[in-house]
């Protein structure tokens, strides 16, 4: 009976430290699953494109910004007679690159490089629909090059310029009567 006691226990004893040693691998495990688990799913914005009023054409680029990092570039599509686009912008994880979004942030957008006049919020539990706006520069009407007068402002340039037609035509005169005189 001993004997069978003495089985007994080291049977018990050597479920026990199995058990033990297969919970310890399951911590194990479990920790070693949480850190491959997936990254948070990144937050996707969609809409209309219009630039200075109108659809751009299809492949125009959209980049979507948070703070100076790109987190998001796309290019637009045709459907119908809109211009659309669709971009997804990663979540932040700090072993990816770009490392972006949190729930809240501002997300902005630039369309062929000019400042969209709408901004975003991320949110990945949503279908973010913000259709884009982008007011381009206008560059200034160029003046056309002033020609130059001989007439100042004041009448100084043509007081000269009548002195200097006078003081001609008199030499011209006396030269005239000069000639003259040596005739006779």
């Amino acid at each position: 009976m001993t004997k069978v006691l003495k089985l007994l226990g080291a049977g018990s004893l050597a479920a026990v430290l199995g058990l033990f040693l297969l919970g310890l691998s399951g911590t194990f495990g479990a920790t070693r699953v949480a850190a491959e688990s997936p990254p948070a799913p990144a937050a996707r914005f969609t809409g209309t494109v219009l630039v200075d009023g109108k659809a751009p054409v299809a492949g125009t680029s959209v980049v979507a910004k948070i703070g100076s990092s790109t987190c998001g570039a796309t290019t637009t599509f045709a459907n119908g007679a809109e211009s659309r686009y669709r971009v997804d912008s990663p979540a932040l994880d700090p072993g990816a690159a770009p490392n972006c979004g949190v729930d809240g942030a501002a997300v902005t957008f630039y369309v062929d490089g000019n400042k969209a006049d709408q901004t975003g919020t991320w949110r990945n539990y949503d279908l973010n629909q913000l259709n884009l706006t982008v007011t381009t520069p206008k560059s200034p009407t160029p003046k056309p090059p002033s020609t130059g007068s001989i007439v100042a402002s004041d009448g100084s340039a043509a007081t000269w310029l009548f002195a200097i037609l006078g003081l001609g035509a008199l030499a011209f005169s006396a030269g005239g009567v000069a000639v003259a005189r040596r005739g006779r």
